[in-house]
């Protein structure tokens, strides 16, 4: 039996509602939202979960599949790093969670050397066609979360996308609404 698995995308944080603010009820409703799909996912039989360890909804998920690994000891993660010298860059305190997430993944991928103008679409394609699933979260399509959104549903994998352009937002995070 070969396991099922799942891959994700997002934009980064500042391009999200909430612009990624720890506090701020926009992140906390993803974030929730995220770990509720993940979860999910897991009692559908999906063992392997994908990131590309990206700032945002990539590290997020990273994240959540690291703590529903303390309930459910068999999932695995593995980070797939669209260049080697990835997280060197990020401001210092997701540099450490990135270096966190990498040190406790089950494996890490490289999908190219160096950087190129097409590295983030080869680990992106790299992801989707490894995976039966992608959980995607979406404001903008004109995105690298919108091509590998398009690139998933053009290899029929299952696609669950949450546009969160369709979400209201209110001030309190039990009002969230969508």
């Amino acid at each position: 039996m070969t396991e099922k698995a799942v891959c994700f995308s997002g934009h980064r944080p500042e391009k999200l509602p909430g612009r990624g603010i720890a506090d701020r009820s926009e992140t906390l409703f993803i974030k929730e939202l995220l770990r509720t799909k993940i979860e999910q996912s897991i009692r559908e039989g999906y063992t392997r979960f994908y990131s590309g360890v990206a700032r945002g909804i990539d590290l997020w998920a990273a994240l959540a599949v690291l703590d529903l690994r303390k309930v459910y000891p068999d999932i695995k993660l593995i980070c797939v790093k669209p260049v080697e010298n990835q997280g060197c860059n990020f401001p210092e305190n997701d540099r450490l969670l990135y270096e966190s997430v990498i040190e406790r993944a089950d494996s890490v991928v490289c999908t190219s050397a160096g950087y190129s103008k097409n590295c983030y679409a080869v680990r992106n394609r790299y992801m989707v066609e490894n995976s039966d699933k992608l959980i995607a979260f979406v404001s903008n399509y004109r995105s690298g979360t919108g091509q590998t959104i398009g690139y998933a549903r053009k290899t029929g994998i299952i696609t669950d996308i949450t546009d969160l352009s369709d979400i209201t937002f209110s001030m309190k995070y039990e009002q969230l609404e969508f």
